[in-house]
């Protein structure tokens, strides 16, 4: 059985009534009424203000604290044509923060410019050197956007010098606070704000509708991207906000914005809210993590569409960057993270030399998906060859921050919260910062085995997956916390056309059978799930999410693989010939015939799980992953090494390396036998084994047979061997060559190895199913 990653709970069903009446009022489906009493929508009223978000829905932004402090003064600024900087930052809610309020100073005859601080030179949130370069630039005004409320240091010493700051952020607030003209924060402590989840971009936008005095709608495309790439809660005014937003990047006003999603391949006229966050955000966001994110401003603010397409080519080319850095460096972190040693933490510390440090929270977040184990990952700083710098991601069940903060010490710098952090260390500390996570993890009572929990709303069968369910899905979105995209379990589903995609073959593809039509699921980064779909097995149950492909005009649902169980022993074909470290990466029980082989093994697994047949019979494999690295001598040995389980394993991997064949060697006939007893009746002595090639080469029985022959004939008493001379012995009686141990033993070793080795894989694994009675 292959359980499942995550901890699968079925969503609370609202009343059969409600839905009943959702359903008949509205003329709505009976899933999509479901999904709505899901979200608490439990009348028609609720659920058409729902589906039509107003305006009316917005919270009027002269509730933010502060805000019209920063009118007064941003209007003052422009009445006295002060030059006024944006300071944003270099992710995409911060780029589309900063082209947002630059487009609506420019609308009101500021004389503003902007800038967006580099990750690596200047660090994220408010910069001195940055500051004072823009100050002695003219600067009369800064306004922050998506960034300030830490930026206390730095934001007193420029309103001390003169120059005011205006700051719009909605990031964690500190104890101590800066002293700014204005701090525009939904969460301001004593504001009497109605919603805190607004993102950076949302903050702008509110202070951008109280400068103007107008609903900035030509405003909202930029709203949806920043709000969404933010992960922000997207419910309340969210909900209108991001709403409204999609519908303006649909009619593809912006050049930049038009050009970007035409080299993603996102169609304009039916993007959705997935299509910003795995499109358009990405793509934004590499700019911040390898290149300028200046550009990404000018990108968003272009009216030249020449000016456009090269900007968007340039971004988009950033995003490949990106990806292939990632790819490369999480080939490195993952052997790191599978070593034997790293498969018995409950944490990860993976450091590597000269890794761009933009991306090691994408790679930090990845290894802790596959893992499930809070991760650092950091690299060795170019600048600096004894500091470390890295990110860190963690789940739920386990405060990052917390765990590291108790141990400041360690850090050079460090910063975070309980999910995600950053910090910096020298060399020498690489091993106590291991130890110490360790010891954090164990007062936490973190347990990495743990599964997190997954949202199911409701069970389906692959017939009710249709166009009309997508259309469905998409009328309650835009998905994010607060409405998270609904989840659906398929159960008892037939696979096939299972494939990998991508140069590493890290993705998969496989089709689910449908009476009306079969469907396609795609997995990425789920490669490694190819063996388990492709081997006959039992019930296989699928956790999905639904989709929609557009090739070519033509439109199909696409499912996204979440989450997969499977009933029953999964049978792994990957027979080889030739054994590498990497077929050694998991941690499976290792069940190994040979000594020499075992030894060699060994330093690749994790400590306890290579056995010997006498250990592996002693050994309960119920749930376990068991890989046989060579071929058993005997089905009856197979047999003992499953016999006294409990229940099934969860996979049996079948690597059933031989060095050499007891099937191809071949068992000798009676002609074999009588051949060669006749030319040793004749020749009475013979010098052994040197003229063992001479005798196979007259007798045309290979060496390998003729050795074992020889064997058979000494225990039968026909032969004997002293030093290197064979000589004949008269038999005392008839002896059935058959009946010897030595025949016995290798016609076992020839009949498992006939079974295993020498049929296809369907065939071997429907044999050892029925064999070891765990059909």
């Amino acid at each position: 059985m292959i359980d499942a990653k995550f901890k699968w709970e079925l969503a609370d069903t609202a009343s059969s009534a409600t839905i009943d009446n959702l359903e008949k009022r509205l003329g709505i489906s009976k899933i999509l009424a479901t999904l709505l009493a899901q979200q608490g929508i439990t009348s028609t009223e609720q659920a058409k203000k729902f589906f039509e978000p107003s305006i009316e829905d917005i919270h009027d932004p002269r509730l933010l604290n502060d805000v019209d402090k920063a009118v007064e003064r941003i209007e003052q600024a422009v009445e006295r044509q002060e030059q006024i900087t944006v300071y944003g930052d270099y992710d995409a809610d911060g780029i589309t923060s900063t082209a947002l309020m630059y487009e609506t100073l420019l609308s009101v005859g500021a004389n503003v410019n902007y800038y967006v601080p580099n990750r690596f030179t200047d660090g994220y949130g408010p910069n001195m050197e940055a500051y004072q370069r823009l100050i002695d630039n003219g600067t009369q005004l800064f306004i922050t956007v998506d960034n300030g409320v830490s930026g206390k240091n730095v934001i007193d010493k420029v309103m001390e010098a003169g120059i005011d700051v205006i700051i719009t952020d909605h990031h964690e607030l500190p104890a101590d606070l800066p002293n700014a003209v204005a701090i525009v924060h939904p969460r301001y402590p004593g504001s009497s704000y109605p919603f805190p989840d607004l993102s950076g971009v949302g903050v702008a936008f509110k202070v951008a509708w109280a400068l103007t005095g107008e609903f900035p709608v030509e405003e909202l495309d930029l709203v949806a991207i920043g709000e969404i790439a933010d992960v922000v809660n997207v419910m309340d005014e969210n909900h209108a906000l991001i709403s409204y937003g999609i519908q303006q990047l649909r009619q593809g006003l912006r050049p930049g914005l038009a050009a970007l999603m035409k080299l993603a391949d996102i169609k304009a006229n039916n993007l959705t809210d997935q299509d910003i966050g795995f499109g358009i955000a990405p793509r934004l966001n590499a700019l911040g993590r390898i290149a300028d994110a200046n550009d990404g401003v000018k990108l968003l603010t272009s009216l030249d569409d020449n000016e456009s397409q090269e900007l968007a080519k340039e971004v988009d080319q950033a995003n490949k960057e990106r990806r292939n850095l990632v790819t490369d460096i999480m080939k490195e972190a993952e052997k790191q993270a599978n070593s034997s040693d790293n498969r018995q933490k409950k944490t990860l510390l993976i450091v590597g030399n000269g890794w761009h440090q933009g991306v090691l929270g994408i790679v930090a977040s990845r290894i802790m998906n596959e893992t499930g184990k809070p991760t650092i990952v950091a690299s060795t700083d170019q600048n600096n060859p004894n500091l470390i710098k890295g990110s860190g991601r963690s789940v739920d069940s386990f405060n990052l921050f917390n765990a590291l903060a108790a141990h400041h010490e360690l850090f050079t710098t460090f910063g975070g919260h309980p999910a995600a952090c950053g910090l910096s260390f020298d060399q020498v500390n690489i091993a106590p910062l291991q130890t110490a996570l360790e010891e954090e993890a164990v007062k936490q009572e973190f347990d990495p085995t743990a599964k997190q929990p997954l949202s199911i709303a409701m069970q389906l069968k692959p017939v009710d997956i249709t166009q009309q369910l997508y259309n469905d899905i998409q009328r309650v979105a835009p998905f994010g916390p607060g409405n998270l995209e609904p989840i659906f379990e398929l159960k008892n589903v037939k696979v096939v056309d299972v494939k990998t995609m991508g140069q590493e073959h890290q993705h998969l593809k496989f089709s689910i059978i449908s009476d009306k039509g079969n469907l396609t699921v795609i997995a990425f980064g789920q490669g490694n799930l190819a063996p388990l779909l492709s081997a006959p097995t039992g019930q296989i149950n699928l956790a999905v999410k639904v989709g929609l492909n557009e090739w070519r005009g033509k439109k199909s649902i696409q499912l996204m693989l979440e989450d997969l169980q499977i009933n029953g022993t999964v049978i792994i074909d990957e027979r080889t010939n030739k054994l590498t470290p990497q077929l050694f990466n998991s941690s499976d029980y290792y069940i190994v015939r040979e000594p020499k082989l075992r030894e060699n093994i060994a330093p690749h697994v994790v400590p306890g799980h290579t056995l010997s047949i006498e250990e592996a019979v002693k050994t309960d494999f119920t749930g376990q992953r068991v890989t046989l690295v060579d071929c058993p001598p005997s089905e009856e040995i197979l047999k003992q090494i499953f016999a006294r389980d409990d229940g099934e394993p969860a996979t049996i991997r079948l690597l059933l390396y031989q060095r050499k064949s007891a099937y191809l060697v071949g068992l000798p006939t009676r002609n074999d036998f009588a051949q060669l007893y006749r030319f040793i009746y004749k020749q009475k002595k013979l010098t052994w084994p040197m003229q063992s090639k001479a005798v196979s080469n007259y007798l045309k029985i290979n060496v390998d047979r003729l050795n074992l022959m020889i064997q058979v004939f000494s225990e039968a008493g026909f032969v004997t061997i002293k030093g290197d001379v064979l000589k004949f012995n008269e038999p005392a009686s008839k002896i059935d060559l058959t009946r010897t141990k030595r025949y016995q033993k290798q016609l076992a070793q020839y009949k498992v190895e006939q079974q295993l080795l020498f049929n296809d894989a369907a065939t071997v694994a429907k044999w050892l199913l029925k064999y070891l009675n765990l059909e």
